[in-house]
């Protein structure tokens, strides 16, 4: 996993790209990802983010997603990706906010409206052209043949992943195997109610990645995890972690984010309850192998004991 203590790298980067100091000098750290560190800088009166990754497959995401901006799904445009030494580089627009779910609950209550314009434009998107569900590739399409393939492939430990290792460590934590494979299995009979659909999903839009200054969204970040096909699946994610961001429950979001969607079209009601089951319990699946892979065992038994998920 990358450690984000790479200052002395970005600063090399810019002063290459600029044979100047202004970039350098103005070098200040960001939140970043599980998976790359970032840091703004000004140059020329403008603001941008350089992010460093020992993989560049999440950038060619980012610049996938950029092209289906629009008001009110702002996204970053990406300028550069490149390689420098053991790193590959992303520099994009710097866009100002404060994470969504960082929000206090009456600035939060301000923002649903924005939010829920921004909800409705990301599943908007018309990906019917696209081949495949699942995965974003770094090509812009699905990495499976089929939605419910990718959903029960969550059991698989593969080694191209960047937590592969995760099945070993859950063997190692005791009854964590069995509890895993009884969540699976209650899985493998809810994915007959989960729609083949070619939409756009972010899957990771908390934790940083959804920026709001002024009760507006101002940015949306860090497409790595995004995915074709069922966007119920964003809301699932949101109910979730309702638990984690006591502001989510106060303006009642959830709920609010459900009505729109069921709003939109009378289809959308089909096997509701069911798909957001389905997405909860592969989303906790996901977590608790990655919990598993860093070791991170207080979040582990979080996941793992839900409520939802204990029949």
């Amino acid at each position: 996993m990358l450690k984000p203590e790479l200052t002395g790298i970005a600063q090399q980067i810019l002063k290459n790209k600029y044979r100047s100091d202004e970039a350098v000098n103005t070098i200040s750290p960001l939140k970043g990802g599980e998976w790359s560190a970032a840091y703004r800088y000004s140059y020329d009166g403008n603001s941008f983010v350089i992010r460093l990754s020992h993989t560049p497959e999440n950038f060619y995401r980012d610049n996938i997603a950029a092209r289906l901006a629009s008001p009110n799904l702002p996204i970053p445009q990406i300028y550069m990706i490149d390689r420098h030494e053991d790193y590959y580089y992303a520099i994009s627009t710097f866009y100002p906010g404060e994470a969504l779910e960082g929000l206090p609950a009456a600035d939060l209550e301000k923002t649903v409206p924005e939010f829920l314009s921004m909800m409705t434009a990301l599943r908007s998107i018309d990906l019917g052209s696209t081949t495949g569900y699942g995965s974003l590739t770094s090509a812009g399409q699905g990495a499976y043949q089929s939605w419910h393939e990718f959903l029960l492939d969550i059991i698989n430990d593969r080694p191209d992943s960047l937590t592969y290792g995760w099945s070993k460590a859950l063997s190692e934590i005791p009854r964590a195997q069995g509890r895993f494979e009884q969540i699976f299995r209650r899985l493998t009979k809810l994915v007959q109610f989960c729609p083949e659909q070619k939409h756009l999903i972010h899957s990771d839009l908390i934790y940083q990645n959804l920026l709001v200054y002024n009760h507006r969204i101002s940015a949306v970040l860090d497409w790595g995890c995004a995915m074709i096909s069922d966007p119920v699946y964003d809301i699932a994610c949101f109910a979730l972690y309702e638990p984690w961001f006591p502001a989510f429950s106060q303006v009642n979001l959830i709920q609010k984010m459900k009505q729109s969607y069921l709003n939109q079209s009378p289809e959308n009601q089909e096997n509701f309850a069911q798909r957001i089951l389905a997405y909860q319990t592969h989303l906790a699946l996901g977590n608790i192998a990655y919990c598993a892979f860093s070791k991170r065992n207080k979040d582990f038994h979080d996941n793992i004991n839900r409520s939802v998920f204990v029949r």
